[in-house]
């Protein structure tokens, strides 16, 4: 069940209505009405949630009550008014037990990644048609409304400055005057776009206190914008206490937009647009004290920005944890020198001797590692014909080089027989084989406790690097559920041997 259904049923056991929860737990009913109908999705930390487990240990007294509070939580409970405190953490951690919906979530959004594909932005009035006061010094906008049309102005001016820059974005405050209008998204996300097409660039802190879906969301709505290497995202690795919420959009050369709001009230929120330079620099200068305390959410590199891509790749290799790796294809890690060497003389470019040391240096250690932990990998094989006419791209080509790379199959057959020999040797390396290559993509790379590496392998090719404690725990997850529920495995190394050895015999035959 999800948080919204557990909620609907206990607020139904106890008869209980939108408004009276909501004045015993200090929200707003509105927002309770979001939670129940699942519109909403609470952060893991937020305090209301043990406040309304409390409500519900309290209300909890006729025998019906308890009955069906036992059958929900699958424990007996004779009287929960006499053991309140018990009760009242049971119910908060039923309501934030929701595994099965993170493995969800974050399967929709691997595969929004693997059909991302660019596309044309709608079409929006020419920024002069918007009749935007350029010589205003400060205005004020109010509620939902007022914020989207704060927001139109302040892309609108940045438009009609012609300067480059480097946005500052930052917002904790509830996000439904963005998602609950599909009209002004869509002009928001055309005028996003044109401001980046414009050359700006962009330094967002995400609210990572928001719940895995709404983060993903973020990530999946500007994936477009990561693509083209112009953003730079952090996120506050520290508990706040959510209750006062803040809202930054600064253009440090041209305007400024900010608000406040306790808890998710936004309706009639004073938001306040600014273009005076005192004012700017002072909100920047707050931005900049925020992002001092803040961390890289993520790195993400594309074929436009892949500068310092192989470091990262070198750290997250050499961190010692299980791993469990995801691909379609075949994983670059298990690639032996001579077929890299191959596939690396084919590449016109001034940095294939250094990828090829850097591969050299990636096999040793990733077979030193394999004496301690365990390595895991899902590969997706394609059919015979497609590896025998030279169709097979290698992942992340147009990284590596400027023009995509096909193996031949005769480095195919070498790179099976790799693998073949690393099964054979070490106890911790397991290969699991799928055949459905819709399932291949995106790839996942998985260290436990330690961060996680994902992204599109084709072009265009797109990759994404964190170390957030709650995405990279529920990538784990996921991979993790993915690798037991589709390979169904205990042990088939025998059988994935085998398997792989009759590749290489058709290959070479």
């Amino acid at each position: 069940m999800k948080f919204g259904e557990k909620l609907d049923l206990l607020m139904k056991i106890t008869s209980t209505s939108n408004s009276t929860l909501a004045r015993s737990v200090s929200l707003d009913a509105s927002f309770v009405s979001r939670l129940r109908r699942g519109v909403r999705t609470p952060a893991k930390n937020e305090n209301y949630i043990m406040a309304m487990a409390a409500y519900f240990a309290r209300n909890c007294s006729a025998e019906f009550q308890k009955a069906a509070l036992s059958e929900a939580l699958k424990v007996s409970l004779k009287n929960p008014a006499a053991n309140f405190e018990e009760v009242t953490r049971l119910i908060n951690k039923w309501f934030l037990v929701e595994k099965a919906d993170d493995t969800k979530t974050i399967e929709s959004f691997v595969d929004n990644i693997a059909q991302f594909s660019f596309k044309k932005p709608p079409q929006i009035p020419d920024v002069d048609e918007l009749k935007i006061n350029g010589s205003i010094t400060s205005d004020v906008f109010y509620g939902i409304e007022g914020k989207q049309n704060a927001v139109i102005a302040f892309f609108s001016l940045i438009l009609k400055n012609k300067s480059p820059q480097t946005l500052l974005l930052y917002s904790d405050e509830s996000m439904d005057w963005l998602t609950e209008n599909p009209e002004f998204r869509a002009k928001w996300a055309a005028l996003f776009s044109q401001v980046i097409m414009s050359g700006n660039k962009i330094k967002v802190i995400h609210s990572v206190t928001r719940s895995l879906e709404e983060l993903l969301s973020a990530v999946r709505e500007w994936l477009p914008i990561y693509m083209t290497g112009a953003i730079e995202p952090y996120y506050y690795p520290k508990m706040r206490d959510r209750v006062f919420k803040r809202t930054l959009f600064i253009a440090p050369n041209t305007v400024a937009v900010t608000s406040n709001s306790i808890g998710d009230d936004t309706r009639n929120a004073a938001n306040f647009l600014f273009t005076d330079k005192d004012t700017i620099i002072a909100l920047s200068q707050e931005f900049n004290n925020f992002l001092s305390l803040c961390r890289p959410l993520m790195r993400i590199f594309t074929p436009e920005s892949k500068e310092g891509f192989l470091s990262i790749l070198e750290e997250f290799d050499n961190a010692e944890a299980d791993s469990i790796l995801k691909t379609g294809v075949l994983s670059n890690i298990t690639m032996p020198t001579d077929v890299a060497e191959s596939i690396l003389s084919r590449l016109e470019s001034n940095n294939k001797d250094r990828v090829l040391a850097y591969q050299e240096m990636r096999i040793k250690k990733f077979e030193e590692s394999l004496q301690k932990q365990k390595f895991t990998e899902i590969i997706t094989l394609p059919d015979l014909e497609k590896i025998q006419s030279g169709q097979v791209m290698l992942n992340f080509s147009d990284i590596f080089g400027d023009t995509a790379l096909f193996l031949t199959p005769g480095e195919f057959s070498r790179h099976l027989k790799n693998i073949i020999r690393l099964l054979k040797t070490f106890d911790n390396y397991n290969v699991y084989l799928m055949t459905d290559p819709e399932k291949a993509v995106p790839m996942i790379y998985a260290k436990e406790d330690v961060g996680v590496i994902f992204g599109k392998t084709s072009p265009p090719s797109v990759v994404f690097a964190t170390n957030e404690n709650n995405m990279s725990a529920a990538f784990w997850e996921y991979v993790s559920f993915f690798l037991h529920k589709e390979a169904r495995v205990k042990s088939q190394k025998k059988g994935s041997i085998e398997k792989l050895e009759k590749i290489v015999e058709v290959l070479e035959t």
